[in-house]
């Protein structure tokens, strides 16, 4: 892997225990599990968004994120 040996992966290691503590790296692992899931899942097409339209007469906003519904009245 990469080169390194047994040695270097520990010197690595506590390394990274010292700069990230022990208590922030199950979250930092937690954080690379999540990407590298949602990668895979991304790069076999099933993470595709089925995005409605606005419906027909609505109104948008400065950016598509806002949108006013044109039956309520404010």
């Amino acid at each position: 892997m990469c080169g390194l040996g047994l040695g270097e992966m520990i010197v690595i290691g506590f390394i990274l225990v010292v700069v990230f503590s022990a208590s922030r790296m199950g979250q930092l692992g937690n954080a690379v599990g999540k990407f590298v899931y949602s990668f895979k899942k991304a790069s076999k097409g099933e993470d595709f968004v089925d995005a409605k339209p606005l419906p027909p007469g609505a109104r948008r906003g400065t950016t598509d994120a806002e949108y006013t519904d044109p039956t309520k009245k404010s």
